[in-house]
């Protein structure tokens, strides 16, 4: 484990990808934003240079320099640790991308860090989708994973994720979801999903974004108001 991190602290890029698949869905009057597992910060610049107030979680530390130094907020914390810190914060968009997957309790994650987010407030959630057919070959064919230094099978993955684990994410804390966006890169796997009418886009896509708002309303499966 000491050796994988030591790794992706060397390789800078495993924390500097641009994501504008993410940032689509953030709407125009968004002021103040929370990223949890911001990573570098590339992808919460772009709203840096909308006059956009970006606070950021990052663990790793020279991940959460490289942050600072593109204008977030940083705390260089564990997102299990962090929540506490923020004390009154109200943000008007969470951000949890490619972060969920490396946390064992991502329900506990998602409503904590929702009762900072203002009623009607957005949350993204992006995750690896291990509904691939990459992962099926992986097991029924081949019949071993063999773990990468990213991707579905980053070896620092320690859930799985699909789009319907992530709906009952969103169901278990209270907030509705309003949208899902299915990553396919392939040129080959775009024109398959679109010759079977978006029947296999479960297996096509690398990627799904989740998007839900939190209610006016808002009342956790459990009953407990957290408006």
């Amino acid at each position: 484990m000491d050796d994988v991190k030591n790794e992706l602290s060397i390789n800078k890029q495993y924390y500097e990808w641009l994501r504008e698949d993410v940032l689509v869905w953030i709407d125009d009057g968004t002021t103040h934003v929370l990223s949890v597992g911001c990573g570098g910060g590339v992808t919460e610049a772009e709203l840096v240079k909308r006059g956009v107030q970006v606070t950021g979680i990052e663990p790793q530390p020279e991940a959460a320099e490289r942050a600072r130094a593109r204008g977030l907020t940083v705390f260089t914390e564990s997102a299990e640790n962090c929540s506490a810190i923020l004390t009154d914060q109200q943000f008007d968009c969470l951000i949890f991308s490619d972060v969920l997957e490396h946390i064992p309790d991502p329900t506990s994650i998602i409503s904590g860090y929702s009762r900072f987010l203002k009623p009607g407030g957005r949350v993204i959630v992006s995750v690896p989708n291990f509904r691939h057919y990459s992962v099926f070959h992986s097991l029924w064919i081949k019949g071993e994973i063999q773990y990468t230094n990213a991707g579905i099978l980053d070896r620092t993955h320690i859930r799985l994720t699909t789009r319907k684990m992530v709906s009952r994410w969103f169901s278990e804390c209270g907030l509705e979801q309003c949208h899902v966006d299915y990553r396919i890169l392939r040129r080959r796997d775009k024109l398959i999903n679109r010759m079977s009418l978006g029947i296999l886009r479960e297996f096509l896509a690398t990627q799904i974004i989740v998007v839900g708002n939190k209610a006016e309303e808002y009342t956790l499966q459990s009953g407990v108001e957290r408006v």
